[in-house]
């Protein structure tokens, strides 16, 4: 097993108090930009993680590889950006916001972005007022997330 940096995503600076309520526009293009460059990276990925190809290693031979995506090191606002999740929302688990922190103690359901992609795709669309309800109340965004169509990846963090 060998490990390969595939990218360093410069990040943008990330504004505070009253210059955050008037840059919410900045924001959402500073959340579009970044997921723009994990799609940049991350497509091509896609496709050779499925068919495989063939790679030389250090001591001079070739192998067949099948790379995955093992890690991905970001802060808590990076998660909720690429995860499509509210910044008041935890990624690994479904607890409500406003629970974050009270009894650390207390088991909640991990986060299946794969179900959600599932509920989101297959409602009908009188269902659509509850499905967005239900959304809500998980403090997750309606779209793919980076880690969605990457093979052998789970996107629970």
């Amino acid at each position: 097993m060998s490990i390969l940096l595939l990218a360093l995503v410069p990040v943008p600076p990330k504004f505070t108090g009253e210059l955050a309520r008037a840059n919410e526009a900045q924001r959402q293009t500073n959340t579009d930009v970044l997921r723009a460059a994990f799609d940049l990276v991350l497509v091509p990925f896609q496709q050779v993680a499925r068919e495989r190809m063939v790679m030389d290693s250090a001591d001079g031979k070739t192998h067949l590889c099948f790379p995955i995506l093992a890690a991905l090191i970001a802060d808590h606002a990076e998660h909720a950006a690429l995860q499509r999740i509210g910044s008041n929302s935890c990624p690994k688990c479904e607890v409500p916001c406003e629970e974050l922190g009270e009894d650390p103690w207390r088991m909640y359901e991990t986060r299946d972005y794969m179900l959600y992609r599932e509920k989101a795709l297959r409602h009908e669309p009188a269902e659509a007022a509850g499905i967005a309800a239900y959304f809500a109340q998980l403090g997750v965004n309606l779209g793919n997330n980076v880690c969605t169509g990457l093979d052998r990846v789970c996107p629970r963090t």
